[in-house]
């Protein structure tokens, strides 16, 4: 791994490493000026190099909508993404080169950032890290802004002063004869632990596997696969906010009592530390052979 900082001429770097591309360039950047970096852009395309593109939906990305279009009808895909808010916006400024390169840093690629003092950063052969950026750049190509409202939605807790609700989907510790294992969407207080069960008998395999896949997970494990099932199971419930995905865990201590929890496996990106990860709990969450 070889990593270099710069602090200045950002703009001719940054196109000197994308001409080394090969077969992709995924990007991930806030405000680009398209007209500027065209030209690279076009002979990447020439080339039959993959380019996928993301920036923030606001008038200074979409007064370039011209050139946008043209590179789509080339090939690139280019994303801007909507957010709930015009005070949010989908902030990242890196690029990955083939899989292993990375380029991050808080410059923009514009002529405003020129005008600045930024930052880049090359990080070269690192696979491990630059597969983190690409779940990244390939959640946040799935998503779309009603959905990040709904990850965002948190209501307080009538029952104490400091308590925010978190929906939480509980699997049972127990599987069917079948191997499936069901679970109910407790919507429960981060504070007082005051809960209600919203939803019962929810049965998704494909989510529980993935998430229970998670506690020995390596680098190559596909966490995007559980935000792109989360999102349809959230898309086929208008009226509910799935925030993270736990599963009931009981153990024996030394003297033989019942130690049970609920062990939480997966929290969306804007849950953070609003939830602990395991809470002393199984919510009634039971459902055996």
């Amino acid at each position: 791994m070889k990593v270099t900082a710069y602090f200045e001429d950002h703009k001719n770097i940054i196109e000197e490493e994308l001409k080394k591309a090969k077969k992709e360039v995924v990007a991930a950047v806030a405000w680009i000026n398209f007209e500027l970096y065209n030209d690279v852009f076009i002979a990447l395309l020439e080339r039959e190099i993959q380019l996928k593109i993301i920036c923030t939906d606001n008038p200074s990305n979409r007064r370039y909508m011209d050139c946008i279009k043209n590179l789509q009808k080339k090939g690139a895909v280019i994303k801007l993404l909507q957010m709930p808010s015009n005070n949010n916006h989908m902030h990242h400024k890196f690029a990955i080169i083939d899989g292993v390169t990375i380029l991050n840093g808080s410059f923009n690629w514009s002529l405003n950032a020129a005008k600045s003092f930024e930052n880049l950063t090359v990080i070269e052969n690192c696979n491990s890290e630059a597969k983190k950026f690409l779940r990244e750049f390939d959640a946040i190509l799935k998503i779309e802004k009603e959905t990040i409202k709904k990850l965002q939605k948190f209501s307080r807790c009538k029952n104490c002063i400091d308590g925010e609700l978190l929906n939480v989907l509980v699997f049972s510790e127990q599987s069917t004869e079948y191997s499936e294992t069901y679970g109910d969407v407790i919507c429960v207080c981060n504070n007082c632990l005051e809960f209600d069960k919203i939803e019962e008998c929810v049965q998704d395999s494909q989510i529980y596997t993935l998430i229970n896949e998670l506690s020995g997970a390596s680098d190559d494990f596909e966490y995007d696969h559980i935000e792109e099932y989360l999102y349809q199971h959230l898309a086929s419930h208008s009226d509910l906010d799935i925030h993270a995905i736990g599963k009931v865990k009981s153990t024996v201590d030394w003297q033989d009592n019942d130690d049970v929890e609920t062990r939480i496996l997966w929290k969306n990106k804007f849950v953070g530390d609003r939830l602990p990860d395991s809470l002393d709990h199984d919510f009634g969450v039971y459902y055996d052979n």
